[in-house]
């Protein structure tokens, strides 16, 4: 340990020790208890609570037999008094009308503060956070049968019986549970008429509330199904859900998912329509809104119960969609970018140093917060009375690199600063292995706000490729990563002449009609398959190669996929697939398993869930190709996903996602799910 190491701990307990009066847990060990609302103060409204006289700040949070798992904030001394530090400032009002700050790690509660009118029992108002918490209590409908996935995308009218549909305005049968929950629903009702069903309660009770939306809206159409919040939509998630349960939406939700979480100091506002009020009005614990985000970073589960189902977790939290530039969100910042929306939970990626980290947070207004960072593990709530926008650019700036165990700015002595690409330390580029839902690749670091695509993994997994275009690459251009000694740093790029894929044994580098030779740690010059496949009126994008020597390529020209077989050595002639591949608008991009077991592609055709979606075959007994199955919404989006590829080690499936104009992020699955769509003999 150098001087100077020394010198930085010993002055960071100084300054532990120097706020151990603010602290519950002192470094001598002393202990207090947080501070609880009197009988007389939980009667109060939020705004006439007290504001303590002195802050509560906890390093060893109590075990109050809640359901929370406790411990100690275990981090050096110096990240420590970083995080004290912070809880100081909160508590001085450096950064607005904060009333508690609990962080969790792992697993555990580690870090407990309250300041302000901040009570460890007073229920905190939760604004539209509450939005979050309707959306898991459709998830936990899914997972007990009274509602399934495929559901989501179903009209919202067909569960709602007692509905009036001579009625409604043009357009409503667009509006699914999926466009409900992604604020897309095309509901568009003016001030002045929600004022007058305002002055008439009696016709919004019950679904009579749904019924006069979907009679007083703006027809619902294509342009009008885009992101906007707010406008009621929860209202539609609450009313199919009171509708496909067994008794009221309310004791579902206290039975199935308050009761299960052992919360029962909580509030929640009843909605004009009778039922829980879903946009907003519930109000939680500090405490017990961490126990919301432990469900949701355990996968749904809770003390080994499967409350919700993982893929409808994995979706909820995800960036279904962008918002920056739609709306200003909560938590804006200079680290904070790729804001965008899932299941009522927003999204967004906070950068430390060279690295991005994804976040998913329920958010509400005033500045509530739960706020997970899966890479990292760490889950943290905020409360606030009246905030300013700044929670995620806080969070960015003074949590995450106290969690952080080294910066990416130097791994292994090597700097990562080169272009705008960090070193990367870890299998998969140290990137954290999706489940059986799709999810961004790198992102915020590779998968940008620019064309980035084509990610591939040589044979060896020591290699990765991908296509970019936007900022200073003003054309499209294959940038190539090595690893050497765990740490992976980029080491070549050159402008894109074909979609690249690698041959199974990875001596061989397919570029469209051209390939290179790996030659020791290079690569030669570019060369031509020959006339047989450079054909003017054809016009190869992606071409896969199989362990026989089968070539599986596209045609952009003629919107089919060919086959090329090996027989005794000779290279056979191209023929256009069948029709269980060549199929609709538009058929590309295919790849072939190197054991030619099954083959993935991407097609525009009927019954999609948008633009282009990704399908599989399986190759029969007989040698023949199985019926095209589309590999569903673990996969495919509304959006286009197109150029699959499985790692050569067989694990994840590559793609890319069409996320806008100009912008194509790269997502991985697990590859199971090619296991678990093939069909049974």
């Amino acid at each position: 340990m150098t001087i100077n190491l020394k010198l930085k701990n010993l002055i960071a307990v100084a300054l532990l020790s120097a706020m151990s009066s603010l602290s519950a847990q002192s470094v001598e060990g002393k202990i207090s208890l947080a501070p609880e609302a009197s009988v007389a103060e939980a009667t109060l409204s939020f705004r006439d609570i007290p504001e303590l006289k002195k802050a509560f700040i906890d390093i060893t949070p109590a075990d109050k037999k809640d359901g929370l798992t406790v411990g100690e904030l275990g981090i050096d001394a110096g990240n420590k008094a970083m995080i004290v530090k912070f809880a100081q400032e909160i508590a001085s009002k450096n950064h607005g009308s904060y009333d508690s700050l609990l962080i969790a790690h792992k697993g555990k509660l580690l870090f407990e503060s309250y300041c302000s009118r901040g009570r460890v029992n007073l229920p905190h108002f939760q604004a539209s956070a509450t939005k979050v918490y309707t959306s898991m209590a459709l998830g936990r409908a899914i997972q007990l049968g009274y509602l399934t996935m495929p559901d989501l995308d179903k009209p919202v009218v067909s569960f709602l019986k007692k509905l009036d549909p001579t009625k409604f305005v043009e357009g409503v049968e667009k509006i699914t549970l999926h466009q409900a929950m992604t604020m897309r629903s095309g509901l568009r009702i003016s001030k002045e008429q929600r004022e007058k069903l305002d002055k008439n309660p009696t016709l919004l009770k019950g679904q009579g509330q749904i019924q006069a939306y979907l009679e007083h809206s703006e027809p619902i159409t294509a342009e009008s199904q885009s992101f906007l919040y707010g406008g009621g939509q929860p209202n539609l998630v609450m009313q199919v859900l009171d509708a496909v349960v067994p008794g009221t939406a309310k004791d579902f939700i206290k039975k199935e998912l308050l009761d299960k979480l052992d919360i029962s100091n909580y509030a929640w506002m009843t909605d004009i329509s009778g039922l829980p009020s879903s946009g907003w009005g519930a109000s939680m614990t500090s405490r017990d809104m961490v126990k919301w985000g432990t469900l949701t970073v355990n996968k749904g589960e809770w003390n080994g119960e499967q409350l919700i189902p993982k893929v409808f977790i994995a979706k909820a939290t995800s960036r279904i969609l962008y918002t920056d530039g739609d709306v200003e969100v909560y938590g804006g910042g200079k680290d904070v970018s790729n804001q965008g929306y899932g299941y009522y939970w927003w999204s967004g990626d906070l950068k430390v140093g060279n690295k991005s980290y994804f976040s998913s947070s329920a958010q509400g207004g005033g500045g509530q917060y739960i706020i997970l960072i899966e890479e990292l593990d760490l889950q943290i709530v905020f409360t606030d009375h009246d905030n300013d926008n700044t929670t995620l650019q806080l969070t960015a700036e003074r949590i995450l690199p106290a969690f952080i165990k080294s910066t990416v700015a130097t791994i292994n002595g090597k700097n990562s600063s080169q272009d705008e690409f960090p070193a990367f330390e870890g299998p998969y580029l140290g990137q954290t292995p999706p489940g059986m839902v799709a999810e961004p690749f790198s992102l915020g670091i590779i998968s940008k706000k620019s064309w980035d695509g084509e990610g591939i993994f040589s044979p060896g997994m020591k290699e990765f490729y991908f296509t970019k275009k936007g900022g200073k690459y003003t054309r499209r251009t294959v940038i190539g990563f090595r690893q050497e000694n765990n740490v992976w740093t980029k080491y070549l790029e050159f402008p894109r002449n074909g979609e690249t894929a690698f041959s199974p044994d990875g001596k061989r580098w397919h570029m469209a009609e051209g390939y290179k030779d790996r030659i020791g740690d290079g690569w030669s010059e570019r060369k031509s398959l020959g006339p047989m496949f450079d054909r003017k009126d054809w016009g190869i994008m992606r071409l896969t190669a199989s362990t026989k020597g089968t070539y599986v390529f596209d045609d952009y020209k003629n919107k089919v996929i060919r086959i090329s077989r090996r027989n005794n050595g000779e290279r056979q002639a191209p023929e256009k697939m069948t029709s269980v591949v060549n199929t609709g608008e538009w058929t590309a991009h295919p790849f072939i398993a190197a054991d030619e077991s099954y083959l993935i592609w991407d097609s525009e055709r009927q019954g999609g869930f948008g633009g282009n979606d990704i399908y599989i075959s399986y190759r029969q007994k007989n040698g023949s190709w199985g019926p095209a199955i589309n590999m569903g919404e673990e996969v495919n989006s509304a959006r286009e996903d197109f150029y699959p590829s499985v790692t050569p080690d067989g694990k994840y499936i590559l793609f890319n996602r069409n996320i806008a104009e100009g912008n194509t992020d790269i997502y991985w699955v697990d590859a199971q799910i090619i296991e678990t769509l093939r069909p049974k003999l």
